[in-house]
């Protein structure tokens, strides 16, 4: 169990993130926290819950309860199979959040929010997400998964009418038929739903089906192929037009004696037309460190060609680390159709001694789409401190940015104080 205690105080210039600042705010948070994990041989079971009290002064919110947290997961492994379950509540509010945190994915990818360019203004978000994940006969030569995820956004006393609560449910099953030590068959079903509460209604069906092939050519060499059908029936306004069109996936994969090298061919469908990418990419494994990168291009039906590709790289320093990432791809938006997005997330961290470190941590993003591009942007350097064995000091500044086309730049500065510790058991 692990229960956290910290208090901060903040004093920012612009909350709202408007082009023209309503004037300084500050205000202080109090957040409590609680953590409980019980882990044996065979499951694990996680729980937390976390709030903030926050007391404002100025413009752009109003004091009281935020950032409301409540997280619920277990997982099982057996000889042959395995079983997953989350679900998770969070509410903040708009003013406070901070979209460019948080753009990673469990691995550790660029993974941006549903919502990144629509969060501005003031208001109420709430996200509620559930999910199963089941798989079974891992090592027999007939297997299979199933998964089911769900994700509720709500908004409440917003200011931007560009912010309608959706709902979106998916889930896909998949068999696979082992066929010999080094080919594996599979045979997959999809489905997905999306709800929407803006002016036309939106209610988009997906279903999708297909067949693949996993291969090892060699000891070093691999060979993946897929080949699907997608249908999309799409009611805005009451009225549903239907898309539809073949998948298909096709890569390679070959062992370098630092890294690997890959080649790799997609087309999929969505609403607005079918995509089409072409890639080809390097992994290398560095001492202390790993670089990746991808380059290729990608087109759909209602856009020009796009460069698109990738770039990863991690390295652990003598006294700190050092990761930076960068991205851009097209992409299907459910409510901006497709899209040009662009991702670069750097982080830094150094240890000045066994008592202090300091952290620069900086996100940009660009979305760019039919009716114009927007831009997002946020650099924080925080420096740290272990005042006690249990408790810390942390301090810094904080830089945000939003800009979209014909509009005013609308940027923020903060500064930032808090202590906090954690108190921990075990039985």
């Amino acid at each position: 169990m692990v229960f956290g205690f910290t208090q901060g105080l903040e004093t920012t210039d612009n909350l709202d993130l408007d082009p023209v600042s309503l004037g300084s705010t500050t205000f202080t948070a109090t957040e409590l926290s609680f953590g409980l994990t019980r882990q044996t041989r065979l499951d694990r079971f996680g729980l937390l819950a976390s709030g903030i009290l926050r007391g404002v002064n100025g413009p752009g919110a109003e004091s009281g309860l935020d950032d409301q947290t409540l997280e619920l997961s277990y997982a099982r492994e057996g000889a042959n199979a395995s079983f997953e379950a989350t679900a998770g509540y969070l509410q903040t509010n708009i003013a406070f959040l901070e979209p460019l945190d948080d753009i990673t994915d469990e691995d550790g990818q660029i993974d941006l929010p549903s919502d990144l360019n629509r969060l501005d203004g003031s208001g109420n978000r709430e996200r509620y997400a559930a999910g199963i994940a089941l798989e079974l006969g891992r090592e027999a030569p007939l297997s299979a998964t199933f998964s089911a995820d769900y994700l509720a956004l709500r908004y409440s006393d917003t200011n931007d009418a560009d912010l309608f609560d959706t709902d979106s449910t998916e889930a896909e099953t998949e068999l696979r038929f082992r066929l010999s030590p080094v080919a594996v068959a599979r045979l997959g079903l999809g489905y997905a739903l999306y709800e929407a509460e803006d002016d036309e209604q939106t209610r988009r069906d997906t279903a999708r089906s297909y067949a693949g092939l996993n291969l090892e050519v060699s000891p070093i060499l691999r060979f993946d192929a897929t080949l699907g059908y997608a249908t999309i029936d799409t009611r805005e306004f009451g009225v549903t037009r239907e898309s539809s069109g073949v998948e298909a996936l096709l890569r390679l994969e070959r062992d370098m004696p630092n890294g690997a090298v890959t080649a790799e061919a997609e087309q999929y469908v969505t609403d607005d037309g079918t995509i089409r990418s072409l890639t080809v990419g390097r992994r290398l494994e560095l001492p202390r460190g790993a670089l990746s990168a991808s380059l290729g291009a990608a087109d759909s039906d209602l856009g020009q060609t796009e460069i698109i590709g990738s770039l990863a790289w991690n390295q652990e320093l003598p006294r700190g680390g050092f990761n930076a990432q960068l991205r851009r791809w097209v992409d299907f938006d459910q409510d901006d159709g497709n899209v040009l997005r662009t991702a670069l997330l750097l982080d830094y961290t150094h240890d000045i001694n066994t008592l202090s470190s300091i952290g620069l941590k900086a996100g940009y993003t660009i979305t760019d789409e039919i009716g114009g591009s927007t831009d997002r942007a946020s650099f924080t350097a925080e420096y740290r401190y272990a005042l006690t064995e249990d408790w810390s000091l942390n301090t810094g500044y904080r830089y945000r940015m939003r800009e979209e086309l014909a509009e005013p730049r609308a940027q923020s500065h903060a500064l930032f104080v808090s202590i906090g510790r954690e108190f921990r058991a075990r039985r």
